[in-house]
Protein backbone atom coordinates (compact mmCIF):
# COMPACT_ATOMS: atom_id res chain seq x y z
CA UNK A 1 0.00 0.00 0.00
CA UNK A 2 1.17 3.54 -0.75
CA UNK A 3 1.07 6.55 1.55
CA UNK A 4 2.06 10.18 0.95
CA UNK A 5 5.12 11.46 2.76
CA UNK A 6 3.30 14.30 4.55
CA UNK A 7 0.56 11.95 5.75
CA UNK A 8 3.03 9.30 6.89
CA UNK A 9 5.09 11.80 8.87
CA UNK A 10 1.97 13.35 10.42
CA UNK A 11 0.66 9.98 11.60
CA UNK A 12 4.02 8.98 13.07
CA UNK A 13 4.50 12.26 14.92
CA UNK A 14 0.96 12.23 16.32
CA UNK A 15 0.83 8.47 17.11
CA UNK A 16 -2.13 7.91 14.76
CA UNK A 17 -3.06 4.53 13.22
CA UNK A 18 -1.41 3.77 9.89
CA UNK A 19 -3.54 2.62 6.95
CA UNK A 20 -1.89 -0.81 6.78
CA UNK A 21 -0.81 -3.21 9.52
CA UNK A 22 2.65 -4.34 8.49
CA UNK A 23 6.13 -4.98 9.84
CA UNK A 24 7.86 -3.39 6.83
CA UNK A 25 8.00 0.31 5.94
CA UNK A 26 9.73 1.68 2.87
CA UNK A 27 10.62 5.32 2.23
CA UNK A 28 12.29 6.04 -1.08
CA UNK A 29 12.92 8.93 -3.42
CA UNK A 30 15.28 11.81 -3.99
CA UNK A 31 13.93 14.01 -1.20
CA UNK A 32 16.20 13.55 1.83
CA UNK A 33 14.05 15.78 4.02
CA UNK A 34 11.06 13.46 4.31
CA UNK A 35 13.17 10.31 4.38
CA UNK A 36 15.22 11.62 7.32
CA UNK A 37 12.17 13.01 9.15
CA UNK A 38 10.27 9.73 8.87
CA UNK A 39 13.32 7.73 9.96
CA UNK A 40 13.70 9.98 13.01
CA UNK A 41 9.99 9.77 13.94
CA UNK A 42 9.56 5.99 13.64
CA UNK A 43 11.29 4.93 16.91
CA UNK A 44 8.98 7.15 18.97
CA UNK A 45 5.96 5.72 17.16
CA UNK A 46 7.03 2.12 17.78
CA UNK A 47 8.39 2.36 21.32
CA UNK A 48 6.29 5.17 22.79
CA UNK A 49 7.50 5.95 26.34
CA UNK A 50 9.95 3.03 26.49
CA UNK A 51 13.31 4.16 27.82
CA UNK A 52 15.86 4.65 25.03
CA UNK A 53 18.25 2.24 26.74
CA UNK A 54 15.64 -0.53 26.37
CA UNK A 55 14.96 0.12 22.69
CA UNK A 56 16.62 -2.42 20.41
CA UNK A 57 17.42 -0.45 17.24
CA UNK A 58 19.92 -1.64 14.64
CA UNK A 59 20.95 0.67 11.80
CA UNK A 60 22.74 -0.44 8.63
CA UNK A 61 24.14 2.47 6.63
CA UNK A 62 27.57 1.39 5.37
CA UNK A 63 29.19 -1.78 3.97
CA UNK A 64 25.99 -3.71 4.66
CA UNK A 65 25.98 -7.49 4.80
CA UNK A 66 22.48 -8.83 4.11
CA UNK A 67 23.18 -11.80 6.36
CA UNK A 68 23.74 -9.39 9.25
CA UNK A 69 20.45 -7.64 8.41
CA UNK A 70 18.65 -11.00 8.46
CA UNK A 71 20.20 -11.85 11.82
CA UNK A 72 19.09 -8.52 13.30
CA UNK A 73 15.56 -8.97 11.98
CA UNK A 74 15.25 -12.47 13.39
CA UNK A 75 16.85 -11.87 16.80
CA UNK A 76 14.21 -11.63 19.53
CA UNK A 77 14.49 -8.41 21.63
CA UNK A 78 14.81 -9.20 25.35
CA UNK A 79 13.88 -5.85 26.91
CA UNK A 80 11.00 -4.10 25.13
CA UNK A 81 9.58 -6.99 23.11
CA UNK A 82 10.04 -4.94 19.94
CA UNK A 83 13.00 -4.41 17.65
CA UNK A 84 13.59 -1.90 14.88
CA UNK A 85 15.96 -2.54 11.99
CA UNK A 86 16.78 0.42 9.75
CA UNK A 87 18.39 -0.26 6.37
CA UNK A 88 19.62 2.96 4.78
CA UNK A 89 22.84 2.07 3.01
CA UNK A 90 22.48 4.08 -0.22
CA UNK A 91 25.33 2.18 -1.89
CA UNK A 92 23.59 -1.13 -1.32
CA UNK A 93 21.44 -0.56 -4.42
CA UNK A 94 24.28 0.31 -6.74
CA UNK A 95 27.46 -1.55 -5.73
CA UNK A 96 28.80 -4.42 -7.82
CA UNK A 97 27.58 -5.58 -11.20
CA UNK A 98 24.12 -6.61 -12.28
CA UNK A 99 24.52 -10.13 -10.91
CA UNK A 100 25.64 -8.86 -7.48
CA UNK A 101 22.71 -6.43 -7.30
CA UNK A 102 20.27 -9.17 -8.22
CA UNK A 103 21.66 -11.40 -5.47
CA UNK A 104 21.13 -8.61 -2.92
CA UNK A 105 17.58 -8.00 -4.15
CA UNK A 106 16.73 -11.71 -4.04
CA UNK A 107 17.92 -11.94 -0.42
CA UNK A 108 15.97 -8.82 0.52
CA UNK A 109 12.85 -10.14 -1.19
CA UNK A 110 12.99 -13.28 0.94
CA UNK A 111 13.63 -11.14 4.02
CA UNK A 112 10.69 -8.73 3.64
CA UNK A 113 8.33 -11.64 3.06
CA UNK A 114 9.18 -13.17 6.44
CA UNK A 115 9.65 -10.41 9.04
CA UNK A 116 8.60 -11.65 12.51
CA UNK A 117 5.87 -9.83 14.45
CA UNK A 118 8.27 -8.49 17.06
CA UNK A 119 10.41 -6.68 14.44
CA UNK A 120 9.82 -3.57 12.34
CA UNK A 121 11.98 -3.19 9.25
CA UNK A 122 12.44 0.28 7.74
CA UNK A 123 14.06 0.49 4.31
CA UNK A 124 15.24 3.93 3.16
CA UNK A 125 16.56 4.28 -0.37
CA UNK A 126 17.17 7.18 -2.79
CA UNK A 127 15.71 5.13 -5.64
CA UNK A 128 13.92 1.83 -6.22
CA UNK A 129 13.36 0.17 -9.56
CA UNK A 130 9.60 -0.43 -9.77
CA UNK A 131 10.07 -3.11 -12.40
CA UNK A 132 11.87 -5.56 -10.13
CA UNK A 133 10.58 -8.60 -8.29
CA UNK A 134 11.80 -6.96 -5.09
CA UNK A 135 9.57 -3.91 -5.58
CA UNK A 136 6.58 -6.12 -6.34
CA UNK A 137 7.23 -7.98 -3.09
CA UNK A 138 7.31 -4.66 -1.26
CA UNK A 139 3.96 -3.67 -2.80
CA UNK A 140 2.42 -6.72 -1.13
CA UNK A 141 4.27 -6.78 2.19
CA UNK A 142 5.12 -3.14 2.99
CA UNK A 143 3.74 0.33 3.47
CA UNK A 144 5.41 2.29 0.68
CA UNK A 145 6.14 6.00 0.86
CA UNK A 146 7.64 7.72 -2.17
CA UNK A 147 9.36 10.96 -1.16
CA UNK A 148 9.33 13.00 -4.35
CA UNK A 149 11.03 16.39 -4.40
CA UNK A 150 8.76 19.41 -4.30
CA UNK A 151 8.79 22.04 -7.04
CA UNK A 152 8.66 25.70 -5.97
CA UNK A 153 5.04 26.13 -7.15
CA UNK A 154 3.98 23.17 -4.95
CA UNK A 155 5.49 24.65 -1.81
CA UNK A 156 2.68 26.63 -0.17
CA UNK A 157 0.99 23.80 1.83
CA UNK A 158 4.39 22.76 3.19
CA UNK A 159 5.22 26.34 4.18
CA UNK A 160 1.84 26.76 5.89
CA UNK A 161 2.40 23.55 7.87
CA UNK A 162 5.89 24.68 8.93
CA UNK A 163 4.58 28.03 10.17
CA UNK A 164 1.82 26.27 12.14
CA UNK A 165 4.48 24.37 14.09
CA UNK A 166 5.47 27.74 15.59
CA UNK A 167 1.90 28.99 15.98
CA UNK A 168 2.51 31.47 13.16
CA UNK A 169 1.46 32.11 9.58
CA UNK A 170 3.07 33.53 6.45
CA UNK A 171 1.48 36.54 4.81
CA UNK A 172 0.64 35.98 1.15
CA UNK A 173 3.46 38.24 -0.03
CA UNK A 174 5.94 36.41 2.21
CA UNK A 175 5.13 33.06 0.57
CA UNK A 176 5.39 34.73 -2.81
CA UNK A 177 8.83 36.03 -1.95
CA UNK A 178 10.04 32.54 -0.96
CA UNK A 179 8.71 31.18 -4.24
CA UNK A 180 10.55 33.95 -6.05
CA UNK A 181 13.79 33.00 -4.34
CA UNK A 182 13.34 29.36 -5.30
CA UNK A 183 11.90 29.85 -8.79
CA UNK A 184 15.24 29.10 -10.55
CA UNK A 185 15.71 25.72 -8.81
CA UNK A 186 14.26 22.43 -10.00
CA UNK A 187 13.97 20.84 -6.54
CA UNK A 188 13.28 22.70 -3.33
CA UNK A 189 15.99 22.17 -0.65
CA UNK A 190 13.49 21.43 2.14
CA UNK A 191 16.15 20.65 4.74
CA UNK A 192 17.78 24.05 4.23
CA UNK A 193 14.42 25.79 4.07
CA UNK A 194 13.34 24.23 7.37
CA UNK A 195 16.50 25.54 9.04
CA UNK A 196 15.83 29.05 7.78
CA UNK A 197 12.23 28.92 8.99
CA UNK A 198 13.52 28.00 12.45
CA UNK A 199 15.77 31.08 12.32
CA UNK A 200 12.78 33.13 11.17
CA UNK A 201 10.75 31.98 14.19
CA UNK A 202 13.52 33.17 16.51
CA UNK A 203 13.86 36.45 14.59
CA UNK A 204 10.11 37.18 14.75
CA UNK A 205 9.88 36.38 18.47
CA UNK A 206 6.34 36.72 19.80
CA UNK A 207 5.07 38.10 16.52
CA UNK A 208 2.98 35.45 14.78
CA UNK A 209 2.48 37.16 11.41
CA UNK A 210 5.52 36.59 9.17
CA UNK A 211 5.94 39.22 6.48
CA UNK A 212 7.70 39.72 3.18
CA UNK A 213 10.24 41.95 4.94
CA UNK A 214 11.02 39.12 7.36
CA UNK A 215 11.89 36.91 4.39
CA UNK A 216 14.12 39.60 2.94
CA UNK A 217 15.90 40.07 6.27
CA UNK A 218 16.49 36.37 6.93
CA UNK A 219 16.89 34.73 3.54
CA UNK A 220 18.96 37.44 1.84
CA UNK A 221 21.83 36.83 4.29
CA UNK A 222 22.14 33.18 3.23
CA UNK A 223 25.13 32.39 1.01
CA UNK A 224 22.90 29.82 -0.74
CA UNK A 225 20.19 32.44 -1.39
CA UNK A 226 22.37 35.48 -2.06
CA UNK A 227 22.13 35.07 -5.82
CA UNK A 228 18.33 34.82 -5.61
CA UNK A 229 18.31 37.86 -3.31
CA UNK A 230 20.49 39.73 -5.81
CA UNK A 231 18.05 39.28 -8.68
CA UNK A 232 15.12 40.27 -6.45
CA UNK A 233 16.88 43.46 -5.36
CA UNK A 234 17.62 44.28 -9.00
CA UNK A 235 14.00 43.75 -9.99
CA UNK A 236 12.88 45.97 -7.13
CA UNK A 237 15.25 48.73 -8.24
CA UNK A 238 17.16 48.63 -4.93
CA UNK A 239 20.68 49.51 -5.97
CA UNK A 240 22.22 49.69 -2.48
CA UNK A 241 20.74 46.31 -1.45
CA UNK A 242 21.83 44.72 -4.77
CA UNK A 243 25.41 45.93 -4.31
CA UNK A 244 25.44 44.67 -0.70
CA UNK A 245 24.17 41.24 -1.85
CA UNK A 246 26.87 41.18 -4.51
CA UNK A 247 29.53 42.09 -1.93
CA UNK A 248 28.22 39.35 0.39
CA UNK A 249 28.48 36.77 -2.40
CA UNK A 250 32.03 37.90 -3.07
CA UNK A 251 32.99 37.58 0.62
CA UNK A 252 31.59 34.04 0.71
CA UNK A 253 33.77 33.06 -2.23
CA UNK A 254 30.91 32.73 -4.72
CA UNK A 255 32.13 32.47 -8.30
CA UNK A 256 30.77 35.36 -10.33
CA UNK A 257 29.64 33.28 -13.35
CA UNK A 258 26.47 31.81 -11.71
CA UNK A 259 25.55 35.32 -10.59
CA UNK A 260 25.95 36.83 -14.04
CA UNK A 261 24.01 33.92 -15.51
CA UNK A 262 21.08 34.55 -13.16
CA UNK A 263 21.16 38.32 -13.74
CA UNK A 264 21.25 37.71 -17.48
CA UNK A 265 18.30 35.29 -17.28
CA UNK A 266 16.25 37.81 -15.29
CA UNK A 267 17.04 40.69 -17.63
CA UNK A 268 16.26 38.47 -20.62
CA UNK A 269 12.88 37.62 -19.07
CA UNK A 270 12.21 41.32 -18.50
CA UNK A 271 13.16 42.21 -22.08
CA UNK A 272 10.93 39.42 -23.37
CA UNK A 273 8.09 40.70 -21.18
CA UNK A 274 8.33 44.15 -22.81
CA UNK A 275 8.34 42.56 -26.26
CA UNK A 276 5.28 40.36 -25.59
CA UNK A 277 3.38 43.17 -23.92
CA UNK A 278 3.83 45.36 -27.00
CA UNK A 279 2.44 42.47 -29.06
CA UNK A 280 -0.80 42.48 -27.01
CA UNK A 281 -0.39 39.24 -25.01
CA UNK A 282 -2.84 38.79 -22.11
CA UNK A 283 -1.69 37.61 -18.66
CA UNK A 284 -2.27 33.89 -19.28
CA UNK A 285 -0.35 34.01 -22.56
CA UNK A 286 2.43 36.02 -20.89
CA UNK A 287 2.76 33.40 -18.14
CA UNK A 288 2.94 30.60 -20.68
CA UNK A 289 5.52 32.31 -22.90
CA UNK A 290 7.69 33.44 -19.98
CA UNK A 291 7.55 30.12 -18.13
CA UNK A 292 5.98 31.74 -15.04
CA UNK A 293 3.92 29.09 -13.19
CA UNK A 294 2.57 30.99 -10.20
CA UNK A 295 0.11 33.93 -10.52
CA UNK A 296 1.86 35.80 -7.73
CA UNK A 297 5.17 35.61 -9.60
CA UNK A 298 3.46 37.06 -12.68
CA UNK A 299 1.93 39.84 -10.60
CA UNK A 300 5.36 40.67 -9.17
CA UNK A 301 6.99 40.65 -12.62
CA UNK A 302 4.33 43.05 -13.94
CA UNK A 303 4.89 45.42 -11.02
CA UNK A 304 8.66 45.21 -11.35
CA UNK A 305 8.64 45.87 -15.09
CA UNK A 306 7.07 49.30 -14.47
CA UNK A 307 10.29 50.41 -12.77
CA UNK A 308 12.44 49.87 -15.84
CA UNK A 309 13.13 51.51 -19.16
CA UNK A 310 13.29 48.88 -21.91
CA UNK A 311 16.31 50.47 -23.61
CA UNK A 312 18.38 50.40 -20.40
CA UNK A 313 17.34 46.79 -19.74
CA UNK A 314 18.58 45.73 -23.19
CA UNK A 315 21.84 47.66 -22.74
CA UNK A 316 22.41 45.96 -19.36
CA UNK A 317 21.61 42.56 -20.88
CA UNK A 318 24.18 43.05 -23.64
CA UNK A 319 26.75 44.18 -21.08
CA UNK A 320 26.17 41.15 -18.83
CA UNK A 321 26.34 38.78 -21.80
CA UNK A 322 29.65 40.36 -22.83
CA UNK A 323 30.90 39.96 -19.26
CA UNK A 324 30.00 36.24 -19.43
CA UNK A 325 32.08 35.94 -22.59
CA UNK A 326 35.05 37.77 -21.06
CA UNK A 327 35.06 35.89 -17.74
CA UNK A 328 37.44 33.19 -19.02
CA UNK A 329 40.09 35.90 -19.32
CA UNK A 330 39.86 36.78 -15.62
CA UNK A 331 40.17 40.37 -14.43
CA UNK A 332 37.63 42.77 -12.92
CA UNK A 333 34.62 40.42 -12.92
CA UNK A 334 32.75 41.58 -9.78
CA UNK A 335 33.67 45.23 -10.42
CA UNK A 336 32.24 45.09 -13.95
CA UNK A 337 29.01 43.53 -12.71
CA UNK A 338 28.74 46.30 -10.10
CA UNK A 339 29.19 48.93 -12.83
CA UNK A 340 26.45 47.32 -14.95
CA UNK A 341 24.01 47.37 -12.02
CA UNK A 342 24.82 50.99 -11.24
CA UNK A 343 24.10 52.04 -14.84
CA UNK A 344 20.86 50.04 -14.81
CA UNK A 345 19.50 51.10 -11.43
CA UNK A 346 21.01 54.50 -10.65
Amino acid sequence: MDIKAEEFLHKLQNKLPLPQATQVYVVFGEDDYYRSQITAALPGYIYGDTDEADRQITVFEKDTDISAVSEAVNTYPFFSGQSLVVLKDDKLWSKGGEEARQTVLDKLTALVNDVPEYCTLLISAPKLDKRTKFYKALKKAALLCECASLRPYELQPWLDAQAELYGARFEHDAIGMIMEYLAPVEKVPLQLLQQEIAKLAVYAGERRQWTRQDILDIFAALPEASDFALTNFIMEGRLKAALEALASARRHGTYVLPLTAMVSAKLRQLARYFELQRSGYDQRSLMQELGVRHPYAMKMLTQQARRFDERRVREALLAVDQLNIDLRQGGRDFARLEEILIRLLA
